[in-house]
């Protein structure tokens, strides 16, 4: 079964750390591949959700240009040390489709995304053969052991990928201060789109702001518009140049452009399989949105004693829990 979306129209970019801004040729091939890589992302994992699995789809989504940038340093300079590394484990989508980019695996394994027994999980697990070459944890626990890799390399920029969520977690504070301390070349690209699976931090966590509180802890920090690939380049070709630690912050809603999940918590977990074939449909992409509309055929399913056949997300229902007993209340101010 051929995978419906033409991933050999990708081409791979090569940029040297000399190169401060984006020609207009290679401008146009990024913008490119990172609507290639993009529409690849919407569609696997919501093919994923046609079997029941979950896929996260929106920090994969949004984070493709920074990692297609950062891949074209890697091929091209020799000065990045080339992983890929990420302390969001629900971004793994991302993992796959650059293993599959960079020749590690066929295109045919995303059609296997989250099933058991295929090696592509839910976070990334270490599988050097297969181009998966950490293993996150969950959040937040990733970046001391980046400043271990950093220790280790210093002869190279290590970079890791992040988010307003992510960084909220106590973890972080501690790596930071040691990056900062032994003037590591540790460099985070944080996807600020004020979304996590909670809601809206601007709304519940007031006063938290991603770019301040990196600031505080003394790393060099540049912020701007994630969507803009000309300034995103040359704030990433900043950061790689400059000794010592640094972040990129990326202001963007989640999974930009689209409809349905733009913005919203939606776009945290998988995206609904209704609104992958509406937004493949307006990319002319019929042959995904066809395998969508009628994946290929499920292995029978087996019948457990006491169990039913129905497929449920335990966090959905213990979601659903929560908010019945909260419903039941008669006095908001006990809802808080």
């Amino acid at each position: 079964m051929k995978f419906p979306i033409d991933l050999s129209a990708y081409t791979p970019l090569r940029f040297s750390i000399d190169q401060q801004e984006l020609s207009a040729a290679d401008k146009a091939v990024l913008e490119k591949n990172v609507q290639l890589v993009r529409d690849g992302i919407i569609f696997f994992t919501a093919l994923a959700n046609t079997k029941g699995l979950g896929g996260h789809t929106g920090g994969a989504f949004d984070i493709v240009p920074e990692v297609l940038i950062l891949d074209a340093f890697m091929k091209g300079s020799g000065t990045v040390h080339p992983v890929f590394f990420d302390e969001a484990g629900h971004r793994v989508a991302i993992q796959y489709m650059m293993a599959v980019l960079n020749g590690y695996r066929p295109e045919e394994s995303l059609f296997h995304y989250r099933e058991y027994g295929h090696g592509l999980y839910g976070h990334p697990e270490r599988d050097d053969k297969n181009g998966i070459f950490f293993s996150s944890g969950r959040l937040g626990h990733l970046w001391s052991h980046v400043n271990g890799v950093a220790e280790a390399d210093r002869s190279k920029v290590v970079v890791m990928f992040g988010s307003d969520g992510s960084q909220m977690e106590g973890d972080n504070a501690e790596a930071a201060r040691y990056a900062v301390s032994r003037n590591l070349n540790v460099k985070l690209f944080i996807d600020d789109n004020n979304i996590t699976i909670a809601g809206h931090p601007s709304e519940y966590m007031r006063g938290y702001d991603v770019a301040n509180t990196l600031r505080g802890h003394g790393l060099a920090v540049s912020d701007g518009d994630g969507e803009d690939i000309g300034s995103l380049y040359h704030r990433i070709w900043q950061a790689l140049v400059q000794q010592g630690a640094g972040a990129v912050i990326s202001r963007r809603p989640m999974a930009p452009g689209v409809k349905g999940i733009e913005g919203t918590p939606k776009g945290h977990d998988v995206i609904a399989v209704d609104l992958a074939v509406a937004y493949l449909r307006d990319r002319g992409l019929d042959a995904a949105a066809e395998m969508l509309e009628n994946p290929p055929a499920k292995a029978a399913k087996r019948s457990y004693l006491g169990s039913t056949d129905k497929m449920y997300k335990v966090r959905d229902q213990f979601g659903k829990v929560v908010c019945d007993i909260l419903g039941g209340l008669e006095k908001p101010e006990e809802k808080v």
